[in-house]
């Protein structure tokens, strides 16, 4: 599967959380300090967007303590990142079953 790239507005939009992160050697290699750029959608799951390619990625941990990742699903493009995020949100969503036939 080909991903998409996703721009940073777009993500932001969206409601993803920055935490930048000075790493002496990471900035030597790229010209800018390490950045994490997530979207926590339950306990367990959140979005990542790598600033380097400008990708996601879902990934789903065991526990905050031991952060092990058990499981990882690569972001085919915006829309569906739009459509992971609406499933997770908590807001009631009318369904259009018409496009399911």
């Amino acid at each position: 599967m080909k991903q998409e790239k996703i721009k940073y507005g777009d993500i932001m939009d969206l409601g993803f959380n920055e935490e930048s992160q000075h790493d002496n050697v990471y900035f030597q290699e790229y010209g800018f300090d390490y950045c994490i750029i997530e979207k926590k959608l339950t306990k367990k799951i959140y979005i990542y967007w790598e600033k380097e390619t400008q990708l996601c990625k879902m990934i789903r941990i065991d526990s905050h303590k031991k952060m092990n990742i058990k499981a990882t699903m690569p972001i085919k493009n915006l829309a569906h990142l739009k459509e992971i995020i609406d499933f997770f949100s908590d807001e009631v969503k009318e369904i259009d079953y018409t496009n399911f036939a």
